[in-house]
């Protein structure tokens, strides 16, 4: 196990909850990405980041930059009958 692996683990302890997060996260800067694109005269274009949207997320995540929860899905709550 890389060191960056331990790290994440550290972070997010569930493997398959730490790709979730990291996939979405890497949606979130691509579609960043591409409303900068838009926005850029062509000239300018070289000088967006060229890092795949997985390592930048995946780095964010590292660093502390995304504060996340994981919410409770109505199933998961717990009940208690009180009569």
């Amino acid at each position: 196990m890389s060191d960056a692996q331990k790290r994440l683990e550290e972070i997010i302890p569930n493997e398959y909850e730490a790709v979730l997060v990291a996939a979405k996260l890497a949606r979130k800067i691509n579609a960043r990405r591409q409303a900068a694109k838009e926005q850029l005269p062509v000239e300018e274009l070289a000088a967006l980041d060229q890092r795949k949207v997985t390592t930048m997320a995946l780095e964010e995540l590292l660093q502390g930059k995304v504060k996340f929860e994981r919410r409770k899905r109505p199933e998961e709550e717990e009940t208690f009958d009180l009569t």
